[in-house]
């Protein structure tokens, strides 16, 4: 009997552990400018701890190393730029800053396919400033996505580690109903809030059920214990809003927090093999609009 229920744990568990084609939402790549290079993540709110690679070429080296190893084949990067020649057909590129002129003219050239990630809430901006409102009516004149910073992101404890970088954070100003007079005044603009928007999710639920172009990624949600992690997603696929989260890792320099964002989805046993395929792809590429031929090829059909 114990043997037999062993195997049965086992079969349970392969049946729900996702190993298709995954879209990573959320990953950077820097130049040597980065401090974050031979940094050491502080210890997760699940008490882990990651080290950090020490250069640019091993943070591209390792990181699309995973990307291959995990059959992650469309990954939005930040900079996405830097790594295009490395793998043409995955990088997305992302842009965070810049002037509207250059983000026009890059798109233009094929080199922009969605703004992101913006984080004026690393200077205590909210998303609604005048300042930001250029970068939404240009996403939504060119039909790109959006990928918007507010909480959490950034390793816990941030302010106090990285105050250089992350000074400007302010946990009132992450709530995610700063994004409403956004949506109002663009409709037609595809945004996803990075993060999750955790831990408010009432409010994530509020702006989703008012507007259906509103998704969420996970990246950066590996910092959470599991069992917070389940609850957040419970909530939100519990709300009906199941179909508008996409998966994301938030990969800095640290590429072991892949492994760990995948695991934590395929470790949230409550979810069916297809609730984790649509996490994993498919709000994805509904999100990005990829082709039928395309979804097809990346899943062998």
């Amino acid at each position: 009997m114990t043997t037999f229920l062993a195997l049965f744990t086992c079969a349970s568990m392969s049946q729900s552990f996702y190993t298709g084609p995954i879209i990573d939402m959320h990953l950077h790549a820097y130049t040597d400018s980065n401090p974050m290079f031979g940094m050491t993540h502080p210890p997760t709110l699940r008490g882990e701890t990651f080290n950090g690679v020490a250069s640019p070429a091993e943070q591209r080296e390792r990181t699309l190393s995973k990307l291959s190893e995990h059959n992650i084949v469309k990954a939005v990067v930040t900079n996405g730029e830097l790594w295009k020649d490395n793998d043409s057909e995955a990088i997305l590129i992302g842009k965070s800053s810049g002037t509207i002129e250059m983000l026009r003219r890059l798109h233009q050239e094929g080199n922009l396919q969605l703004i992101s990630e913006m984080t004026p809430f690393y200077d205590g901006v909210l998303a609604d400033d005048p300042s930001q409102l250029p970068y939404f009516e240009l996403a939504q004149e060119l039909d790109i996505p959006v990928g918007i910073h507010i909480f959490p992101g950034g390793p816990n404890y941030g302010f106090h580690i990285m105050p250089e970088m992350l000074g400007g954070m302010r946990t009132y100003n992450a709530n995610p109903l700063q994004l409403e007079d956004v949506l109002v005044k663009f409709p037609s603009l595809r945004l996803y809030i990075m993060h999750g928007g955790w831990p408010y999710v009432d409010d994530v639920k509020a702006l989703m059920y008012a507007h259906p172009n509103v998704y969420v990624g996970i990246g950066a949600l590996w910092v959470l214990p599991q069992e917070e992690f389940n609850e957040y997603i419970k909530a939100l696929s519990n709300a009906g809003f199941g179909n508008r989260i996409m998966f994301g890792t938030d990969q800095m320099v640290w590429p072991q927090t892949i492994d760990a964002a995948i695991n934590m989805v395929n470790s949230a046993e409550f979810l069916s093999l297809e609730q984790k395929e649509d996490i994993f792809f498919d709000n994805a590429a509904e999100f990005l609009r990829l082709s039928e031929e395309e979804t097809q090829l990346h899943k062998g059909l």
